[in-house]
C-alpha cells in the first residue's frame, strides 16, 4: 500500500489582487504534491479578485473559495484561514507570490524528515537577486534560535514564506495586532515559532517575491516611527511571555528585545 502523504493546505489571503492573482493561482495548480488543498479567504475585494478565485475554484476540485462580506484586514483575513484549514500543514500562500512546482513537496519533504521542526522554507528569488536566510541553521536551542530572530540580520522575512505545522499554529492561536496595529506583525509570529521548535532551510529558490507599492510589506516600509518600531518590539515581547518559557530564559530574552531598541535607536534605524 502506498503511504498517503501529509495533507497540506496552502491558505491564501486575497484582495484587491486582480492584475495579478492568477498568476499565483496558476502556480498552486501546477504543484506536484499530491495531497495538496487550497483555500482561499477573499476580504472583500472591490475588484474582480474573488470572481478570478470562483473561476479557479470550478475547475479544481482540490480549491474552496470564501468571500467575505465585510473587510477583515490582513490579519483577520490570515487568521481565519488559520481557524478555517484542515490540514497537517500549512503555508500562506501570498497572492502576489507565485510558487515553483516543487515548492510544496520539497518543503514537506523536509519537515517530515524533520520530527523536531516546525517549519520549513526555501530561499526566495527577489528582485534580480536570491533572498537566503542561514541564521537558524542547525541551531537546536530555542534560546538562540529567537535570539537570532530578535537580532533581525538578512532577509528574517523569509521564513514566513514557508510551510509549517499546523499543531504550531494552533498552539500560538494565529497573529496578533499590537500597538501599531498589523506593523511588521510576521515578525512576533516567527518569534513564537522559533520558541516552539526548529526552521530547516531547503537550499534553492523555490518562491518568486513581488515587490509591489500597493502590497502590506511596502505599506509597512512607510511612515516608520520610533513608536511603531517600539510597538513591534513590544509585540515580540508579549510573544516571548507566552511561550512560558523558564524564567531565566524569558529574563535574557527580554534583555535581547531591549538590547536591540536601545541599539536601533542610537543609530536612528527604523524596522
Amino acid at each position: 500500500m502506498t503511504q498517503v502523504q501529509p495533507r497540506v493546505v496552502a491558505c491564501m489571503p486575497a484582495w484587491n489582487a486582480e492584475p495579478f492573482i492568477q498568476k499565483t493561482l496558476d502556480s498552486l495548480a501546477a504543484q506536484t504534491y499530491p495531497n495538496l488543498h487550497i483555500l482561499i479567504s477573499d476580504d472583500a475585494s472591490d475588484d474582480g479578485t474573488a470572481a478570478i478565485c470562483e473561476r479557479f475554484a470550478a475547475t479544481d476540485s482540490r480549491v474552496r473559495v470564501v468571500r467575505q462580506t465585510k473587510r477583515l484586514g490582513w490579519i483577520g483575513n490570515a487568521n481565519y484561514l488559520l481557524n478555517e484549514a484542515r490540514g497537517e500543514y500549512l503555508f500562506f500562500a501570498f497572492h502576489d507570490d507565485p510558487l515553483l512546482a516543487d515548492y510544496v513537496s520539497r518543503l514537506a519533504d523536509a519537515l517530515q524528515s524533520h520530527p523536531s521542526a516546525v517549519l520549513a522554507f526555501s530561499d526566495v528569488f527577489s528582485r534580480d537577486s536570491v533572498a537566503s536566510y542561514r541564521e537558524l541553521e542547525h541551531v537546536t536551542s530555542r534560546v538562540e534560535r529567537a535570539r537570532r530572530l530578535i537580532r533581525k540580520r538578512g532577509s528574517w522575512w523569509v521564513p514566513n514564506r514557508g510551510l509549517f505545522r499546523a499543531e504550531a499554529a494552533r498552539r500560538i492561536g494565529g497573529m496578533r495586532r499590537h500597538l501599531a496595529g498589523e506593523y511588521k506583525a510576521d515578525w512576533p509570529w516567527l518569534l513564537h515559532l522559533a520558541l516552539l521548535g526548529e526552521f530547516v532551510r531547503v537550499p534553492e529558490p523555490l518562491i518568486r517575491k513581488e515587490w509591489r507599492d500597493v502590497s502590506v510589506s511596502a505599506q509597512w516600509g512607510r511612515r516608520l516611527t520610533l513608536q511603531k518600531s517600539t510597538a513591534v518590539l513590544l509585540a515580540c515581547s508579549r510573544e516571548v511571555r507566552r511561550r512560558s518559557l523558564p524564567l531565566s530564559e524569558e529574563l535574557f530574552l527580554h534583555a535581547e528585545l531591549a538590547r536591540f531598541w536601545v541599539r536601533s535607536v542610537v543609530r536612528g534605524r527604523r524596522w
